[in-house]
């Protein structure tokens, strides 16, 4: 049964991913350079504000036309409150789907290696436009972080 089910799970996840060719460039798996500011809430009234700034690469498995996207990367942040280095592994689900542009939602986790941080979980929404571009807004939970990011594919 677990045999069977596998294989179910396999095929409609092999299916969410193909696309219908839309984009002059089908390739579906793209590197990028990535560059985001994290904006680390205070936790109490007239706490400070703590700002960071991230540089990275980041993977793109799937394009814009395709329902679901895997996500994958390493980026520094820089900051008051936390640097070093981040792999944030998510999965974007694209709610709309046009001819050029597709919006997404997602979801995953953000390791890293920070004193005894091991990472969190992460949520995002964002854009895609065309093959090359994404432009997102993210929020952690655990950390109180709101941020937004910019990913160039190549």
């Amino acid at each position: 049964m677990k045999k069977i089910l596998t294989i179910v799970v396999a095929c409609l996840f092999s299916f969410a991913l193909m696309g219908q060719d839309r984009f002059d460039d089908a390739r579906v798996f793209r590197v990028g350079a990535d560059v985001s500011a994290d904006c680390f809430l205070p936790f109490a009234v007239g706490s400070p504000f703590h700002p960071s700034a991230g540089v990275g690469v980041r993977a793109r498995y799937g394009r814009p036309d395709q329902w679901v996207n895997l996500i994958g990367g390493v980026r520094y942040i820089y900051g008051q409150r936390l640097s070093g280095i981040q792999i944030p592994v998510m999965m974007n689900v694209n709610l709309l789907r046009l001819d050029r542009v597709s919006a997404y939602l997602g979801g995953g986790y953000e390791f890293d290696f920070i004193g005894t941080y091991w990472g969190c979980a992460k949520f995002q929404g964002g854009v895609l436009i065309g093959p090359h571009t994404d432009l997102r807004v993210f929020y952690k939970p655990y950390q109180g972080d709101l941020g937004v990011g910019f990913t160039y594919y190549f």
